[in-house]
């Protein structure tokens, strides 16, 4: 049998031409890569779910099937197995802290990326696994803040254990880097709000709400959004909904945009198939406005407030 050094040398004598003819014809004729395939997996179908999900499929080159696992862990435990057995998946794009748990428990070894998970660390989802952090970064969330409200002195913050770790950790050192004392209440129970907030009410121009399942009831909400009028305290959310509901505004990660960045950290993730990766903060944010709160409050929206927001939001008009 003719080697493949031969084969060249004769090729080679005929002619520059002939040549590259059959090194066209190699390159031509070797099998195309298949396209990854990423299990898209999303634990509601929220608006602010969806958001990245849409993004998230418009931006991926590869082959991204969506799997919504419901209220229900069965159940959404059969979906991924079943998408599963139409053929190896490359990546995991769980949104949702419900989608990334069960994403890893069913599917251990494949590498996942995250979106939409409040406090991430406490899940163990494992060194293989990297995503897009649901907080912005604590002094860049103050210095909007501080922007916005030029006399915010005294901020007034309630908390739980169930609060992100990492806000809690950072809020302190970027508060007093701004000239902004910090007025923290812990609280252990949902029905320990109301009193919280009474005790530092007369001690804030503002107050900010985190996201913490046990303070951020239905309940404690609207308690919160009507005594802050009340007492002339400004209530920063950190959803657009809340705005809408009574808050003064939110600075939130901007949802669409977390999608198209982690198309391309899945990119990454399936093309070098790296180690361990750390969780990236949101590139986006969207800041949302109550003018209707902000006059109730006596804050003037003007025209630099407005150049800066992304909605603006009045019943007047």
């Amino acid at each position: 049998m003719m080697r493949f050094g031969q084969l060249l040398r004769r090729v080679d004598a005929a002619g520059p031409a002939v040549l590259a003819i059959c090194l066209a014809m190699m390159v031509t004729t070797a099998p195309a890569a298949p396209p990854s395939r990423v299990l898209v997996v999303t634990s509601d179908d929220l608006p602010q779910y969806r958001q990245p999900v849409e993004a998230f499929v418009a931006a991926y080159a590869g082959d991204a099937r969506v799997i919504d696992i419901g209220h229900s862990k069965e159940a959404g435990r059969d979906r991924i197995e079943r998408a599963v057995a139409e053929g190896p998946v490359d990546a995991i794009f769980a949104v949702g802290a419900q989608a990334a748990w069960l994403s890893r428990k069913v599917l251990p070894e494949v590498p996942l990326a995250f979106a939409m998970v409040i406090d991430w660390q406490r899940y163990g989802l494992g060194d293989n696994a990297s995503g897009i952090s649901v907080e912005l970064p604590v002094d860049a969330l103050l210095t909007r803040f501080k922007l916005l409200l030029p006399n915010l002195r005294r901020l007034g913050m309630i908390y739980s254990d169930q609060a992100s770790s990492n806000t809690i950790a950072d809020a302190g050192a970027a508060a007093a880097d701004l000239g902004i004392e910090l007025v923290r209440e812990a609280v252990s129970d949902a029905e320990d709000v109301p009193g919280a907030y009474r005790r530092i009410r007369s001690e804030i121009d503002a107050l900010w709400m985190i996201p913490d399942p046990v303070v951020v009831t239905h309940d404690n909400f609207r308690y919160l959004a009507n005594r802050s009028v009340h007492d002339d305290v400004a209530f920063l959310a950190f959803s657009e909904n809340f705005v809408r509901a009574g808050a003064l505004l939110s600075v939130s990660p901007d949802y669409a945009t977390m999608g198209s960045q982690a198309a391309a950290l899945i990119d990454r993730i399936v093309a070098t198939k790296p180690g361990p990766l750390s969780v990236q903060a949101p590139i986006g944010s969207s800041l949302v406005i109550n003018a209707e709160t902000a006059r109730a409050l006596g804050i003037d929206v003007d025209l630099k407030m407005l150049s800066l927001a992304d909605k603006v939001i009045d019943s007047d008009e």
